[in-house]
């Protein structure tokens, strides 16, 4: 990791401690240095003043006598003391009476004065440092003692003590950033092993690794364990969806295997029974055909009545062969799905019924631009269950009308066929798609009651739903979904919409 790297937390800690660190050290380094020019300019004044009071007391009898010689000797002691580089004794009225000055002085100076406005503890004055003393005897002012020294040996201490300090304060500050190094290991390289560790876990999807665990029992140690310890329950939870994942995929194969067997023999069981029973139908429609010739002609209407209802029977039976053979087909038939314009599949079916029905007058009307893609066969059955329903229940409305279109939702388009037929009880619409349930009763509509069960499964195995609405003698409307149509294959089909 980057000592510098802006973005780790190495490099802040460091940057944080080395901050801290030097603003602590130069703060303390400049408190030393005031402190030490401050205590050592203090010892002089006192050393100064001390001088000072002994030359006063010494002087007591040559100011009483007025005998400056004697004064001038006493001022002469202070040639033992390095720092004094004059000193004078002045009278009360402030003139000289005795003066001493250092004999070595390479500079010209002026003799120290008494300055009235001046404390006795000490003033600066031209780079030199004066401190004056009152000489007094029965409680009379008799002068004044000025002593000057020179501070350049008070520099000269000052500046060897800062070069000293600074050469302790690098010292500590190169111990504070090996200190530093040190701390941020012991912080920062749990967290980078965490973060590795997370790393890892992230790009292989191995929740079996962990990182290890300080030993030091802080927040950090915390942290790693609680991070191990959420690696442990998701490791246990993968196992556990491993096993249900199995258990499953087995299920489901078993569930499948025993589905597939059971539609095999459904659609066997369906196929077969639809053959055995055609035969003896035609038998039935052969014998019936026979009968009907021989009482032609004996003309009895009776039995020419019993006739019929065996033909009806039989036709009866016939459509509802043809409608289990399409329930079976629709839940057990694979799908190939293909482009198909239901604008164009729906108006053929329309021409078809009124080409059987031409006496009825019925307003269809279809939408253009159904496209979907569906399984062409069983997307038919649906349309023509749909609209053969909605042609059998308007059958006694004489401005029958059919219509077949659709209407954009958020989720999709939803296809409608709406007619203004008997229509139904509402109450009644779960029982539109169970097979065998009819909600109009045979003399009234003929019909299998499979129809709209079949139209239920085929739009179902499609991905979609379907329902109804509807009143009692206000028609009835049938709306289903469908997958939408892939934009780039609906633009490589050319539909031709039709209107009838």
């Amino acid at each position: 990791m980057k000592f510098w790297n802006p973005n780790s937390i190495s490099s802040k800690l460091t940057r944080t401690n080395v901050l801290v660190t030097g603003i602590a050290l130069i703060l303390t380094y400049l408190s030393f240095i005031v402190f030490d020019l401050i205590s050592v300019r203090q010892n002089l004044i006192y050393s100064l003043d001390t001088e000072a009071a002994i030359i006063g007391e010494n002087s007591v009898t040559a100011l009483t006598f007025d005998d400056p010689q004697a004064a001038q000797n006493t001022l002469g002691a202070l040639r033992r003391s390095p720092h004094v580089i004059s000193a004078s004794i002045t009278r009360p009225d402030g003139s000289i009476f005795a003066q001493y000055r250092r004999a070595n002085l390479q500079t010209q100076i002026t003799g120290a004065q008494a300055n009235p406005n001046q404390r006795s503890d000490g003033w600066s004055e031209n780079g030199s440092l004066l401190v004056q003393h009152q000489i007094r005897f029965g409680g009379k002012l008799l002068g004044t003692v000025v002593v000057q020294a020179e501070t350049t040996e008070l520099l000269q201490r000052t500046r060897q003590f800062g070069i000293i300090s600074a050469l302790i304060l690098f010292l500590c500050f190169f111990a504070a950033i090996l200190a530093t190094g040190s701390i941020r290991r012991l912080i920062t390289g749990p967290l980078s092993e965490l973060a590795e560790t997370a790393q890892l876990v992230s790009r292989e999807k191995n929740y079996s690794v962990r990182a290890r665990i300080p030993r030091s029992k802080d927040e950090l140690a915390f942290l790693v364990a609680s991070f191990n310890g959420m690696l442990d329950q998701i490791q246990q939870r993968d196992l556990a969806l491993e096993d249900s994942h199995f258990a499953l995929e087995q299920r489901v194969r078993e569930r499948t295997a025993e589905l597939s067997a059971a539609n095999k023999e459904l659609e066997a069981f369906a196929y077969t029974v639809a053959h055995d029973l055609r035969g003896p139908l035609q038998q039935i429609v052969n014998v019936s055909f026979m009968l009907k010739l021989r009482l032609a002609e004996t003309n009895d209407s009776e039995d020419s009545g019993l006739v019929e209802k065996i033909f009806e029977g039989n036709r009866r039976m016939s459509q509802l062969i043809d409608d289990i053979l399409n329930l079976s087909r629709a839940t057990s038939t694979m799908l190939d799905r293909k482009p198909v314009d239901m604008s164009e599949m729906a108006a053929k079916i329309m021409d078809e019924l009124r080409s059987e029905n031409p006496e009825r007058q019925v307003e269809f009307k279809v939408q253009r631009g159904a496209h979907v893609i569906v399984d062409e066969g069983l997307i038919r059955i649906v349309l023509e269950n749909l609209i053969r329903n909605a042609w059998k229940y308007t059958s006694k409305r004489d401005n029958a009308k059919i219509e077949f279109g659709m209407r954009p939702e958020p989720q999709g388009s939803v296809y409608f066929v709406r007619d203004n037929g008997v229509g139904f009880n509402p109450q009644h619409t779960d029982l539109l798609f169970q097979p065998f349930q009819r909600l109009h009763s045979q003399s009234e509509f003929p019909g299998t009651g499979v129809g709209l069960a079949t139209v239920q499964r085929i739009i179902a195995r499609h991905g979609g739903r379907v329902w109804a609405s509807g009143e009692i003698d206000g028609g009835a409307e049938f709306d289903f979904t469908l997958p939408q149509m892939d934009s780039e294959k609906a633009s490589e089909v050319n539909f031709e919409g039709r209107v009838a």
